[in-house]
């Protein structure tokens, strides 16, 4: 469904109606046309990106949490990832939210990374949970261990899964690793 706080462009389609209707009105009444009247499909307008720009719908949120979770392993900086993880986080191989940090830790010293460019993403809200699942490319620095091993970028694809908290922050409680460089895989086989 169309959220009008994601995207002005429902805001800017009331003030092309609002035109045309002025239109019409100052066609049938050229005695009322007043140049003041044109700061009402502009001021819509304004409304429009102000509310885009201002309001934070959930689909933005997530997408905020995953930004800032490939931020801080760019800038290998741990604490940020620690915001977005739920303090029950939970996936097949790691147990708690300590065990994937420490993992996120050890990935930061051997996988530096560059840069991440997403090549697909989908969001689904449902309720309280939400899965983000996204297909990106990892470009890692010339100083990571997995540059150095002929291995300068991977094709990643993953599921996260995100709960809803009561102060209505958006964190991963799960992780699924689906496929590297287009081969499937899971966490088990990752850390063999």
């Amino acid at each position: 469904m169309w959220n009008v706080f994601e995207y002005p462009f429902t805001g800017i389609a009331a003030a092309a109606v609002v035109m045309a209707g002025l239109g019409l009105f100052w066609i049938f009444k050229p005695e009322k046309k007043r140049k003041w009247h044109l700061l009402i499909p502009l001021g819509i307008v304004v409304l429009a990106f102000a509310v885009a720009y201002f309001v934070q719908t959930d689909k933005e949120k997530i997408r905020g949490a995953i930004n800032n979770g490939i931020k801080a392993f760019e800038e290998l900086k741990i604490e940020p990832i620690r915001e977005v993880i739920a303090d029950d986080y939970s996936d097949p191989f790691h147990t708690s939210k300590e065990y994937i940090i420490a993992y996120c830790q050890a990935m930061m010293q051997m996988a530096m990374v560059d840069k991440v460019t997403f090549l697909s993403n989908e969001t689904v809200i449902e309720g309280s949970k939400a899965t983000f699942a996204a297909e990106m490319v990892v470009k890692f620095t010339e100083e990571s261990e997995i540059s150095k091993m002929g291995k300068p970028f991977l094709i990643i694809k993953a599921i996260f899964h995100f709960e809803k908290t009561a102060d209505k922050k958006w964190l991963i409680n799960n992780c699924e690793i689906l496929e590297l460089d287009r081969k499937a895989i899971n966490w088990g086989e990752l850390h063999s």
